[in-house]
Order: structure tokens, then C-alpha cells, then sequence
């Protein structure tokens, strides 16, 4: 019994880390089309989705701090730096919104790629985005309402419930926000294509309120704001990198584009469109509205809660001041919209693959959205705007945005050069059901392999499986990176450089440029999709490096903050994901039954069925040799006669 008991314990412990490093597989042809979620989303739809959720707070309550504080009229340089370093994780998310339409977003584009642990991790902090997302603009809704009626809400709460006196917490419980939440999510709960009419109705205005704003700011502004009290670049070019880290976060809700992949008609076209479109118009709006607000005042004359209201007002042009008002409504609307869209599909993905509770992924027939889910979900979001400060909410939620960014951008690197159709197939007998072309190609296919010109490599880089050296070039880039950011961060002072700096900075630029020449040494995969990303591994590099600059710059209590949260995930992921994973190993407990008692007695359990007769057939042999030697030699032909009843040829003769 002991001996039983330590084969059980060593069974369940073995292969830990392969099972934290598994890749979910997808089955061709099936898992992108059939989805219980609705698909009825157009092109137009994920657009207006996409602008409606970048254009709202970052308006209306982003530009006239960054303006003011970091960058004055310069802000155009920080819009455009931090829209060119968004683009490159953007064209990443097109590409696998491409290849992969399902939702989830990066936690599925990771589960593809990288594995597993990884795509938990991605998926647990992009739940956190959401959430804080949704708290965030909700908070920001119910105090740009309260402040159009002289805070009359704020006050009532104050006088009735009283202030909140923990540092952690706001100044007093927003009960507005807190029911503004819950409206939002009603909203959503009666079907995708109903709100998605909202949410486009609202775009529109917003969009329509941001051109009268541009156009009145460049009508009655003056070229003289641009050109005095320290020119157009009064804080010089460290104040329009540090605006650019920050307007950064002002283009984080693209990726709920990607969410809709099981709900858009056309994923494989709809999605990179979007994504394009939604990407350039919002980038276009935000560089030409905080131009307009800084020509039309001098930046130091910037009331940074009610940038926009306050410029018009001091120009007697009341009738923009309200119109602005409805703008910023509309706006924090659609942004609220989109993070609450985005949450629940996420949540669903994740449980629908094991990896948290599994009935968070039940889908309403009649709505066929994660109805429980969006309720659970919307209620914890709720529950944080209640409660917290929109100075405390909004710090805490950028690390797991960008590093959801580094893991796509590295994604794409790893499936452009591995092999075709490698994560696509379940089992070999997937393999055998393909057509001869398909099954050819998967053989031919060169993803990973070196090539011709590069032969030379091939006595130090031949022996290994093809993709494998990409994948590890790519950690060792990342790793790379992360340690240049934090010694240029931390340690390296560019007016007093020490030859320590100079030999760690050459050794650190060769490893990225070696780690770049190993990729580029390899050959990519022959998948053709309607949209990849151009100079690949150029772009997606750059945008590891983006992204991992501007997670250098975060502050201590921001990473404190996220430890916490992660600690949090990964007991569910250990506890619970990792054994209920659908990507686990079928035998799970019972390799110590036979297959017929293991899918029908549980474990740990006595089977009392009658006693077993013996037969002639108990002193055959499990594999017949002749048989076996036949097979062998079929398979050195290079041909399979006969597989379930059909012939299929999956090598070359």
C-alpha cells in the first residue's frame, strides 16, 4: 500500500512544469466557426467598438494633466511617440486576431504560443485591465455628471453615509458610480447587437463633439500660446517622453477588437480592418484635440479636471462648454461599455479552458452572452468604484496591459517560424484525416528550419527541433531587454560615463542584435493569412522594446500592487486550473486502471463487478509481431494502407 500510494503521488507531481508549459491546441476547421457566443458583429460594429472604448476618459480627463504637468503644447509629440509604440502591438493583436478568432484576446493568443502558465498569467492581469478599467471611468462618469449639478450627489452621500477615513480608499463611498456600473452592465446583458447600437450611437456623437472641439480650438486660438513662456517644448524632451508613457494608457482598449473574434461575422477580415482603422482615427483625434486645447490657452493656464470647459467658458462660449460636457458623457460611456464587454469574455475564455471556476463559461440561450459572468463581473467592478479613489484606480492598472503587449508581440515571433501546422492538430490521427495537399505541405513546410545562406550554422544549430532556437532567441531578446531598461533606468547617468558602462551596455546591445541574426538566420512558416505583420521580427522586437521601457518606468507600489494580485491567481491556477485544465493529460488518475474502468469507476473506489472468466484470448500477445512488422514496413515505404477505412497517403512515396 505505501509502494501504491508513492506511484500515486509521484503520477500526480510528475510533469508539473510540462503541464505549465502545454499549448492549447486548436482542431482546423471547427473551433473558428463554432462558438456559442452570437455572431452578428460587422466590420463598422468592432470599429465604433474599438474608438468608443480608446476615446473617452483619456479626452476628457488625461490630456489637460499631461498638457499642464509634463508636456505643454508638445503634447502632439507625446500623442504621436505613444500612438507609433501602440501601432506595433496593435498590428501584432491584427495578426492574431487573424489566425486565432476566439475570445480572449491575448490570453488565447498566448495559450497558442507560449503556454499555458504564461497565458494564465496574461489572462489574470487583463481581468485586473478590465476591471480597473471599468471602476476607473465609472468613478470619472459619476463625478463629471456630479460636477454639472454642483456636486449636489457628492454631498447628499457625504451627509447620509459619511466619509471614508482608510487611505486606501476613496473620500467617501460613490454610491452613483456604483449604480452607474450596474446600469452599464444591464445594458450590455440584453444582447451584444443591442448595445453595440448604443455604443455606436454614442461613438458617433463623441467623434462628432471632438471635431467641433478641434475646430473651435485652431478658430480662436492663438499661434502666440505655442510660441511663449518656454515655445512649444517648455519641459524639453525628457517632459515629452514621460507625456508619452502616460498618454500611452490612452490607447490601451484596442484590444477589445480582439475580444469580439467569436462574435464578428468576418473575424478574418473584420478584426485587422478595425484594428487599422480604429487605431489611426483615435491617434489622429487625440494629436489634433490636444493641439487645439493648447492653442487655444497657454498650457500653464490649463484647468486639468475641466481642461476643455474651462477654455471655452473663459471665451464666453458657453454653448461648446455644454456641448463639451455631453461629448465627455458619450465618451466615458462607450469607454465603460468596452471594458465591461471585454471582462466578461475574457472570464469566459479562461473558464471555458479549465483554467478558472467552469461555470463562469455557462452562455444564455436567448442572449448567448456569459450572462452569470457579465452579473459576477459587473458587480466586483461595481463594488471597486464604491469604494475607491480614481487617482489610486488608474496607477494600478497599466502593468498588466503592457505586459500582455510583450507577450503577444513575442507570440507572433515564435508561431511565424514554427512549423505550419504544429498547435493546430490534436492527435496524429487529426493529421491522417487531412487532404493529401494539406498533409504534404505539413511535411514540406520549412517554419523553423535554417536556411540555405545560413548553412553554416547548421553543426551548431542542426540538431534541434525546428522553432526551438527562435523561441529560446526570443526569451534571451526579452531577458535582454528588461535588464538594459533597468540599468539605464537605475544605474547608468549619461554625463558621467564609467567604462563599467560602456562594456555592460556593448554586451547587452550584441546579445539583442545576436538574438536578432539567430531569428533572421531561420526560416519562416508558409501560412498565409489576410493580414501579417510586415518585417517580421523587426516590428514585434520594437515593440518588446516599447513596452518594456515603459514598464521600467513604473513605481514601486505599482509592482507591489501587482505581486499581490498574482499571488491571488496563482493559488486558483494551482489549486484549481492546473488539474481541470482541458489540455490535461486524459490518464490523469487512472493509469491505474484499465481504459474501460477509468472512464466508468472513480478513483480511489472498490470495483466490485463479478469475477473475471479467463479466455483462450488472455495468452495471445497484446501486439501481434506480424502484424507490427507489417506496419513498420508500410511506414518505411512511406505509406499507410488503410486507416478507418479509408486510404490516405500522408507522405511522400
Amino acid at each position: 500500500m505505501p509502494g501504491s500510494r508513492h506511484k500515486i503521488l509521484s503520477h500526480v507531481f510528475s510533469g508539473f512544469s510540462e503541464k505549465m508549459g502545454r499549448t492549447k491546441v486548436l482542431d482546423i476547421g471547427t473551433q473558428a466557426i463554432e462558438t456559442p457566443l452570437k455572431r452578428c458583429l460587422t466590420t463598422f460594429d468592432i470599429t465604433l467598438l474599438g474608438i468608443g472604448h480608446m476615446v473617452g476618459a483619456g479626452i476628457y480627463v488625461l490630456i489637460g494633466t499631461v498638457a499642464k504637468e509634463m508636456a505643454g503644447p508638445a503634447i502632439i509629440l507625446s500623442f504621436m511617440l505613444a500612438g507609433a509604440a501602440s501601432m506595433l502591438a496593435a498590428l501584432c493583436y491584427a495578426e492574431f486576431g487573424t489566425r486565432i478568432p476566439k475570445a480572449g484576446s491575448a490570453y488565447v493568443y498566448t495559450y497558442v504560443s507560449v503556454g499555458e502558465f504564461w497565458a494564465f498569467v496574461i489572462g489574470w492581469n487583463i481581468i485586473l485591465e478590465h476591471m480597473i478599467g471599468a471602476a476607473s471611468v465609472a468613478r470619472a462618469w459619476s463625478g463629471f455628471f456630479d460636477s454639472m449639478f454642483d456636486n449636489v450627489i457628492r454631498n447628499t452621500t457625504i451627509s447620509v453615509l459619511g466619509e471614508l477615513h482608510e487611505t486606501l480608499f476613496g473620500k467617501y463611498p460613490d454610491v452613483f458610480a456604483f449604480v452607474v456600473c450596474l446600469l452599464h452592465a444591464c445594458i450590455l446583458g440584453v444582447g451584444v447587437k443591442t448595445s453595440s447600437y448604443m455604443n455606436s450611437f454614442l461613438t458617433l456623437v463623441n467623434l462628432g463633439v471632438m471635431t467641433v472641439i478641434v475646430a473651435a480650438g485652431f478658430y480662436y486660438g492663438n499661434s502666440d500660446n505655442w510660441s511663449s513662456d518656454g515655445g512649444f517644448i517648455p519641459f524639453g524632451t525628457t517632459g515629452i517622453i514621460t507625456g508619452a508613457a502616460t498618454c500611452f494608457y490612452a490607447y490601451v482598449g484596442f484590444d477589445s477588437i480582439a475580444t469580439s473574434g467569436e462574435e464578428a461575422k468576418d473575424p478574418a477580415y473584420s478584426i485587422p480592418v478595425a484594428t487599422i482603422i480604429a487605431m489611426s482615427v483615435v491617434c489622429t483625434g487625440y494629436v489634433l484635440v490636444s493641439g487645439a486645447l493648447t492653442f487655444l490657452v497657454p498650457y500653464w493656464a490649463i484647468v486639468p479636471d475641466a481642461a476643455f470647459p474651462a477654455a471655452f467658458a473663459g471665451l464666453d462660449l458657453n454653448w461648446i462648454k455644454y456641448l463639451v460636457s455631453v461629448g465627455a458623457l458619450c465618451g466615458m460611456t462607450t469607454t465603460l461599455f468596452g471594458s465591461l464587454y471585454s471582462l466578461p469574455r475574457c472570464i469566459y475564455a479562461m473558464a471555458d479552458d479549465g483554467l478558472v471556476f467552469k461555470f463562469l463559461a455557462k452562455v444564455n440561450k436567448k442572449t448567448q452572452i456569459p450572462i452569470i459572468n457579465l452579473a459576477i463581473s459587473a458587480f466586483l467592478c461595481a463594488l471597486i468604484a464604491l469604494f475607491f479613489d480614481l487617482e489610486k484606480l488608474v496607477e494600478f492598472m497599466s502593468i498588466g496591459t503592457l505586459l500582455a503587449y510583450t507577450i503577444v508581440s513575442a507570440s507572433v515571433i515564435i508561431l511565424r517560424y514554427r512549423p505550419t501546422n504544429r498547435g493546430l492538430v490534436r492527435d496524429s490521427s487529426s493529421l491522417l484525416e487531412l487532404p493529401t495537399s494539406q498533409a504534404d505541405s505539413f511535411e514540406m513546410d520549412m517554419g523553423g528550419r535554417l536556411k540555405p545562406s545560413y548553412k553554416f550554422l547548421e553543426p551548431f544549430l542542426g540538431d534541434f527541433e525546428p522553432g526551438y532556437i527562435v523561441c529560446v532567441s526570443i526569451g534571451w531578446f526579452t531577458s535582454s531587454t528588461v535588464i538594459l531598461c533597468v540599468y539605464i533606468q537605475y544605474w547608468f547617468n549619461i554625463q558621467h560615463v564609467s567604462w563599467i558602462d560602456g562594456i555592460v551596455l556593448t554586451a547587452l546591445g550584441s546579445d539583442l542584435l545576436l538574438c536578432q541574426f539567430l531569428i533572421e538566420a531561420h526560416e519562416q512558416n508558409s501560412t498565409e493569412l489576410p493580414f501579417m505583420v510586415p518585417h517580421v521580427p523587426l516590428i514585434p522586437s520594437l515593440s518588446i522594446v516599447c513596452n518594456i521601457v515603459l514598464m521600467t518606468n513604473l513605481n514601486l507600489l505599482t509592482w507591489i500592487r501587482f505581486f499581490i494580485w498574482m499571488a491571488i491567481g496563482l493559488l486558483i491556477y494551482f489549486l484549481y486550473g492546473i488539474h481541470h485544465s482541458k489540455e490535461n493529460d486524459v490518464t490523469s488518475y487512472s493509469v491505474l486502471l484499465s481504459s474501460s474502468e477509468a472512464g466508468k469507476t472513480p478513483w480511489g473506489t472498490i470495483n466490485k463487478s463479478r469475477k473475471r472468466v479467463k479466455t483462450e484470448d488472455d495468452r495471445k500477445p497484446i501486439i501481434d509481431n506480424e502484424e507490427l512488422a507489417d506496419n513498420e514496413t508500410q511506414i518505411k515505404n512511406g505509406r499507410i494502407r488503410q486507416l478507418r477505412g479509408k486510404k490516405v497517403n500522408i507522405f511522400k512515396p
